[in-house]
């Protein structure tokens, strides 16, 4: 997420200098790549998540998953109380239920 909103703004986001001294950094990056996808490919999603399960433990897995699942929905949070909108997908959408009519601060 954090490579994303730096290209958004314009900004070059170096992920693996990120990760120095960050132990199993390597398969928490591509959990969470892969876990945001939008391209949502279940079986790239079953084995990342097996390769995170085998290297760090069940329990680390369900943590890394819920610190996804936390990102995504403040983004959506966020998006649904009126924030800018990033590109026309999601002019679109947001003109199709009705939040372009949300007024944005910021």
């Amino acid at each position: 997420m954090l490579s994303w909103s730096g290209k958004a703004h314009g900004v070059t986001v170096d992920l693996p200098t990120l990760t120095v001294g960050v132990d199993h950094a390597e398969v928490l990056l591509e959990f969470a790549r892969v876990a945001t996808s939008p391209a949502g490919d279940d079986d790239e999603l079953v084995r990342v998540r097996t390769a995170l399960v085998e290297a760090l433990g069940e329990s680390v897995m369900v943590d890394a998953a819920a610190v996804v699942a936390n990102f995504e929905m403040m983004t959506r949070l966020a998006e649904g109380t009126g924030s800018v909108l990033h590109n026309m997908a999601s002019v679109r959408a947001g003109t199709a239920v009705g939040a372009d009519g949300f007024k944005h601060h910021g």
